[in-house]
């Protein structure tokens, strides 16, 4: 069975990987294990962990992983909205197409890094769009029928939920929050989208589901300068 380390943010972060990920990967022999980003030690402590904070931290975190000979694929789950302005490739990626915008700062992140078994994701915007794709789930979960109908607008707005705006109004865990205020990041989402399933959830979100299908597949036999 393949490892991979999954460098994620947080405790949210962390749910979504052992609830959604987990399960079905391990079907396709491919067993993630997620590891929170650390962000700073305070004396006498051992690290904090959660939440993004400048590159070198991450850059640092990515490349104690890879250092693991045992570990097949090292990857990130980490939101495109409120990267680091540091993040390789963020201040000159195009800003009109979503995807192209992620796909050139996975790329840059690539190359700095420079190891084949490496494998950069960021998600579209945040993980809370995976949210919005729950709609329905949430709803459901919230005892709010009004919900479903409020967050699917949003999503058939943008054109799909990972197109949700970024904005630090408008981003998707704002919208869910302004709809339902009593929204339990940590608990509610990881569950709704649980139960919506990850087949379901790639059906939507085509940034994931080529994540998901690279990481089926194996590590990338690119030589990590691309």
């Amino acid at each position: 069975m393949r490892q991979v380390h999954v460098l994620v943010e947080g405790a949210t972060e962390e749910r979504l990987v052992q609830q959604v990920l987990q399960p079905e990967l391990i079907v396709r022999d491919v067993w993630v294990t997620p590891v929170a980003l650390k962000t700073r030690r305070a004396a006498g402590r051992p690290h904090d962990k959660g939440g993004v904070s400048r590159w070198p931290k991450i850059e640092h975190d990515i490349r104690a992983l890879l250092r693991n000979s045992a570990v097949d694929t090292v990857t990130t789950m980490l939101d495109l909205y409120g990267l680091p302005t540091d993040t390789p490739g963020l201040s000159d990626a195009p800003a009109v197409d979503a995807y192209a915008r992620v796909g050139h700062v996975e790329e840059a992140m690539a190359r700095v890094i420079g190891d084949q078994r490496f494998l950069p994701f960021l998600v579209l915007h945040e993980t809370e769009a995976w949210v919005l794709a729950a709609a329905n789930e949430l709803a459901e979960l919230v005892a709010s029928p009004r919900l479903a109908d409020v967050l699917r607008s949003h999503v058939a707005a943008a054109g799909g939920p990972e197109l949700v705006n970024d904005g630090p109004d408008t981003a998707p865990s704002k919208r869910i929050l302004r709809a339902h205020p009593a929204y339990r990041k940590v608990v509610d989402g990881p569950d709704a989208v649980e139960l919506l399933g990850l087949d379901a959830l790639r059906i939507t979100c085509p940034h994931l589901d080529a994540w998901l299908k690279r990481l089926e597949s194996g590590p990338d036999t690119r030589d990590g300068s691309a």
